[in-house]
């Protein structure tokens, strides 16, 4: 027992001088690793009884060094120029940009003044205006009426109030203007059609079929128009719509029925809106009221007045069930 226990005391005594702990992989690591590990202290009173002793595990644990390399001259040189150089490509971006907008402002500035020398000059200045759509109006009528500044421009002209003067007009239904460069503005206007003459038995007034006084129609003017009379009441002039409800009534027959029948009446006699009539060329009277059933008010008059053509005085047909025919004699 003696002889095992002095050799495992001899044995670990002898390792000190042998064993050795790297730490790292680094000079540091492998000074430190070359300095002995420290052993456990035995008690002498436990070498004296020859108690086998094990030491204590100490070993070290590698640890792990991070050290900053020192900046040498040659690093902070790198660095101060890549700094300089985001600064220069910063500088020189900045440049551009200031380079495109000066440039665009420039060309807007050129821009302006040159659409504003165009707009100030006489180089599109208005020379002739055409006229489309005139038919019962004269061309130098709608120009008198349209009233073209002298000098005005396609650029620069009052094409609003071109236009009011113009539906100002009775005559005038609707009216465009437009633009032909370089020295035309065209005029296209559309009339309103007359449909009939209203005789207030003081004048006669051209209407359409919206009951808008046109204008008045002299007695030595000839038309072919139908002349409705015998309306109490009337209150006309040129330029307003009538709101009269026996003329509105007679001016719906008129437009209501068809081109045949409507081309034979040479009169319309309204006292009321019952009592309204038509007068046919041929002197038939057409009694036809309200301006309802047109259709079949008209198709009764047509075939009445070709079965019994010359003998019909008076066709009735107020009531399309019931229509009324009056000949010669009765």
């Amino acid at each position: 027992m003696a002889s095992s226990s002095k050799r495992r005391f001899g044995s670990s005594g002898s390792s000190e001088n042998r064993r050795k702990v790297h730490v790292g992989t680094g000079s540091r690591s492998r000074k430190l690793s070359e300095q002995p590990v420290p052993q456990p202290k035995v008690d002498s009173t436990h070498r004296a009884q020859g108690a086998s002793v094990r030491p204590t595990s100490n070993r070290v644990r590698p640890r792990s060094f991070e050290v900053e390399a020192p900046r040498t001259g040659a690093g902070v040189q790198v660095a101060r120029g890549k700094r300089d150089e985001r600064e220069r490509r910063a500088a020189e971006a900045r440049r551009k940009r200031q380079i495109r907008i000066a440039l665009i402002a420039a060309i807007l500035v050129g821009v302006l003044a040159g659409a504003t020398a165009l707009y100030r000059s006489q180089l599109f200045e208005i020379r002739t205006v055409d006229v489309i759509g005139a038919e019962r109006l004269t061309v130098d009528a709608i120009r008198s009426r349209a009233a073209v500044p002298q000098g005005a421009t396609l650029l620069r002209f009052p094409a609003r109030e071109i236009k009011q003067r113009l539906l100002d007009y009775a005559w005038i239904a609707d009216a465009q203007v437009t633009r032909d460069f370089p020295n035309t503005l065209r005029i296209r206007v559309v009339e309103r059609k007359p449909i009939a003459v209203v005789d207030t038995g003081e004048t006669f007034w051209v209407v359409d079929s919206s009951g808008m006084v046109l204008g008045e129609q002299s007695l030595e003017e000839t038309t072919t128009l139908p002349t409705i009379r015998d309306i109490p009441g009337l209150d006309l002039k040129a330029g307003r719509a009538s709101t009269s409800e026996v003329l509105r009534n007679a001016l719906d027959v008129l437009s209501g029925i068809s081109a045949e029948l409507r081309q034979k009446v040479r009169a319309v006699s309204a006292p009321s809106i019952d009592e309204t009539m038509l007068l046919t060329t041929d002197n038939i009277e057409i009694v036809i009221g309200e301006a309802i059933d047109l259709a079949k008010k008209d198709a009764i008059v047509l075939t009445v007045m070709r079965e019994k053509s010359g003998s019909v005085v008076t066709i009735d047909v107020r009531s399309t069930d019931a229509a009324i025919i009056r000949g010669l004699g009765e």
